[in-house]
This record gives structure tokens, C-alpha cells and sequence, in this order.
């Protein structure tokens, strides 16, 4: 069952939050974001969980950033009455760069005390053509 267009846009709203450099750059803002269970699977292959994460976004902002990754095909799922899943594809051009990575996307949002968390992360490589 896809969620109501309003709480898509919702989704949307959280899930691309991550991506800005003020949040990413911010423990306090992905440590709301994310739940204590958190675990990603990350495009590299590498598996993180929150702390990890918070950490590696806080290092991130001392390094130069690329441009925000372009969002398409955003889908938001509703999996049980507090349990979303979101799937989307994005693309990044890296910074001084004319090269893209496209990333297929998906994460699970859960409901927790009142606010929507994410729970899991996972980034999978579109292969070039």
C-alpha cells in the first residue's frame, strides 16, 4: 500500500534532509533522525550503525562537499500502521567532477515515541553503462 501523497512528502522531506550539509554536519539533528537501532548498509559495502554514522557525517564537514544528490523515482510504502519504506534513486556528480554515481536507495522509518525515525539504510551502485 504506498502512503497518502501528504506523508509522501513527508518522507521525502526526512529522508532528503539527510543529505544537506547543514543536518549531516550536526550530531544532534541525525541523532534525531536516526533511531538507537540504526544499521546502513552502505554503497561501499561497508555496514555502519548510528554512532558511526553521526561520526563519519561530523568528519564529513570538514571536507569539501559535493553537490546535493538529484532524487528520482521516490517511493514511500507503508509497511504496517507505524512502519514506512521509502526507495528512491540517486545521483551525485562528484565535486569538480563531470562524472555521476547513480545509488538506488531504500530505508525504513519506524515510528518512535511520537516522531518517525529511520531504522535502516541501504545504498546499492547502479552500474555505469
Amino acid at each position: 500500500m504506498s502512503v497518502d501523497v501528504p506523508n509522501a512528502k513527508l518522507f521525502y522531506s526526512l529522508e532528503t534532509s539527510l543529505h544537506r550539509p547543514e543536518v549531516r554536519s550536526s550530531p544532534a539533528l541525525v541523532a534525531n533522525l536516526l533511531a538507537d537501532e540504526f544499521i546502513e548498509f552502505g554503497r561501499s559495502g561497508r555496514v555502519y550503525n548510528k554512532q558511526i554514522t553521526i561520526e563519519a557525517l561530523q568528519d564529513e564537514s570538514s571536507s569539501p562537499i559535493d553537490p546535493l544528490p538529484q532524487v528520482a523515482d521516490f517511493l514511500a510504502s507503508l509497511l504496517s500502521s507505524n512502519v514506512v519504506l521509502v526507495t528512491y534513486k540517486s545521483t551525485r556528480a562528484s565535486n569538480g567532477s563531470q562524472k555521476s554515481h547513480a545509488t538506488l536507495r531504500s530505508s525504513i522509518w519506524k515510528m518512535e515515541a511520537g516522531q518517525w525515525q529511520m531504522i535502516f539504510h541501504q545504498g546499492t551502485p547502479v552500474p555505469e553503462e
